[in-house]
C-alpha cells in the first residue's frame, strides 16, 4: 500500500498588523474560491473539502494520493508587501506505505520574487524516509505526530535563521500548498 494524506483545518497568511492575505484560508467556501487544485501521475488522487476530518464543526481541506506514482496538490499564491508576515496553519499530516514508494504529505511555504520565480521554500512534512536535505534556500521540517498540530512561521525570522540564501527584500509573493506524493515502488 502506498498512501499519503494531508488534511488542513485552516491556514492564515497575514501581515504583521493582522491583515489576512489569503482568500478562503479557512476553507469555508468551495475550494474553487482562492485555491488551485492540481494532480498528476497515476493512482488515486483526491482533493476535497468537508466538515468531518476534524472534530470541530468547520470545514477542512483534504489532499490524498494512493497507489502508484503521483501527487495531489492544493495551493494559493498571493502578492505580499515583503517578508514581515506571519503564516499559521493547523494540519494533520500522515503517510504510510513501503518506504520504496517515498510516500510524503506536506505543507509548503514558497517564497517568490516579483515575477513569480521561486527563491526558496519551508516545508513541513511527514515521510517514510528523509527525502529532503536542508540548503540555504530550502528548510525541511519533519513532522512526526499524526495528530492535528498548530504551526506558526514568522517569515522574516524564518528567512534570517534558516534560509540565508534568500534576500528578504526580494520576497514579493508567497505560495502556500498542501500536497501528497508517492514516487513508485
Amino acid at each position: 500500500m502506498k498512501t499519503a494524506l494531508s488534511v488542513a483545518l485552516a491556514v492564515v497568511l497575514s501581515m504583521a498588523m493582522g491583515q489576512e492575505l489569503l482568500t478562503n484560508g479557512a476553507f469555508e467556501e468551495p475550494l474553487t474560491t482562492g485555491w488551485v487544485q492540481t494532480q498528476g501521475g497515476s493512482g488515486t488522487h483526491t482533493i476535497n473539502r468537508d466538515t468531518g476530518y476534524d472534530p470541530d464543526p468547520d470545514y477542512e481541506a483534504y489532499c490524498y494520493q494512493y497507489d502508484n506514482p503521483g501527487w495531489a496538490r492544493l495551493s494559493q499564491q498571493v502578492e505580499v508587501p515583503g517578508p514581515v508576515l506571519d503564516v499559521s496553519f493547523r494540519v494533520k499530516l500522515e503517510q504510510s506505505g513501503h518506504t520504496s514508494c517515498w510516500p510524503a504529505a506536506f505543507v509548503s511555504i514558497c517564497y517568490l520574487n516579483e515575477s513569480g520565480t521561486r527563491l526558496g521554500e519551508t516545508r513541513y512534512y511527514s515521510a517514510g524516509l528523509e527525502p529532503w536535505t536542508a540548503t540555504s534556500t530550502f528548510h525541511p521540517v519533519r513532522v512526526t505526530s499524526t495528530e492535528w498540530n498548530d504551526y506558526s512561521v514568522v517569515v522574516e525570522d524564518e528567512l534570517s535563521q534558516n534560509l540565508p540564501g534568500i534576500t528578504p527584500g526580494d520576497v514579493r509573493r508567497v505560495e502556500i500548498a498542501f500536497a501528497d506524493t508517492t514516487a513508485g515502488g
